[in-house]
């Protein structure tokens, strides 16, 4: 019997998992999966790992279980279903262990439900030091709207800091540390230059503390800006535009991008073409587990239902005809590269 992705998906829902805190989910996850896996395993990071089938080529299907912080409410209703990770990324996820549930594979299929994508990306890391059979095919599970997207922007964090020795807030000698804070960012912006364009950079503060009492100079104020990377520029260069702020880089991913016409792409375009769906192709002004996948293959594509506008916003919410969709036209799309020769060829 298929599963039910409605209820899988509420019942993931109703696990708060933010980054680092996925325990409970990974066992949720896992107790479903191993009832359709030959072999299923969480690993040291906490990555949920399962396999289907044997043989070449190898087709991987990716997605995180943590969220962004803040629970909301599950609920239901007329065919939606709102909740922390609606959107990002339980949406998807939920997709895609319907996929690897559904499919009749010809070769080897690992499904790899991974951690802290929304932070450090440690899930992630850790299997592309080992782990699970090395993939011929990626598909990232990410909400798209059902658009196949085929590009990313890089992304870092950013550090501003100014540290005072304090003083008495009524004394004019000691200067104003918010307002040096804030001059170090209009001069970073100067230097960036932000725009709302895919090809600008883009830079958003995320996280401003300045100060501990009402009365006293503050001995430190610290922001975190969210800085995105477009393509053609690198974290090198992000580094090179801090140089002489009072500013550090404390995490950083290159951009990254492939052909749109790679097979992975093209099969999961012709699953979307046998679902009557309209295949759309996108450039993704996020970051994802998809920058550092590529370097693993460039047969690799993101996929997912979801709305990425309700990403991380108080309103996540999706449809489950969405969810089931993405379901299908990925067990099309894994049923047919599964069928392709491992080393090329095919259409």
């Amino acid at each position: 019997m298929p599963l039910d992705l409605k209820q899988l998906l509420i019942n993931a829902l109703k696990v708060y998992s933010p980054s680092h805190k996925e325990e409970e989910l990974a066992k949720f996850l896992y107790g479903v999966v191993k009832e359709f896996s030959d072999e299923a395993w969480i690993d040291e990071a906490g990555n949920v790992i399962a396999k289907r089938g044997k043989g070449e080529p190898v087709i991987w299907l990716h997605a995180h279980m943590d969220t962004v912080v803040g629970a909301l409410e599950v609920k239901e209703e007329g065919g939606v279903v709102w909740g922390r990770g609606a959107v990002d990324d339980k949406g998807p996820l939920a997709s895609y262990v319907g996929a690897f549930e559904a499919a009749e594979p010809s070769s080897t299929v690992v499904l790899a439900l991974v951690t802290a994508e929304e932070d450090d990306s440690a899930g992630t890391e850790a299997i592309l030091r080992g782990g699970p059979p090395r993939p011929k095919y990626i598909y990232v599970g990410e909400p798209t709207d059902l658009h196949v997207a085929y590009a990313y922007r890089g992304g870092g964090k950013i550090e501003l800091y100014i540290n005072t020795r304090g003083g008495h807030a009524s004394s004019p000698i000691y200067g104003n540390p918010f307002e040096a804070l804030y001059e170090a960012y209009q001069e970073l912006k100067r230097r960036l230059r932000p725009g709302d364009r895919y090809a600008d950079f883009s830079l958003m503060p995320t996280v401003v503390k300045c100060g501990d009492a009402p009365n006293k100079v503050p001995v430190e104020c610290t922001a975190v800006l969210d800085a995105r990377i477009p393509p053609g520029h690198s974290c090198a260069e992000l580094e090179e535009v801090l140089r002489g702020l009072p500013a550090r880089l404390r995490t950083c991913t290159e951009p990254a991008e492939t052909s749109p016409t790679n097979p992975a792409a093209r099969a999961l375009v012709r699953g979307l073409l046998r679902l009557g769906v309209e295949p759309k192709l996108s450039k993704k002004y996020g970051t994802s587990d998809f920058n550092l996948l590529i370097s693993l293959t460039r047969d690799i594509a993101a996929f997912g239902p979801g709305d990425p506008k309700l990403a991380h916003t108080e309103d996540e919410a999706i449809r489950i005809a969405d969810v089931e969709a993405a379901a299908k036209a990925l067990k099309y799309a894994v049923e047919e590269l599964s069928r392709r020769p491992p080393f090329g060829g095919g259409t």
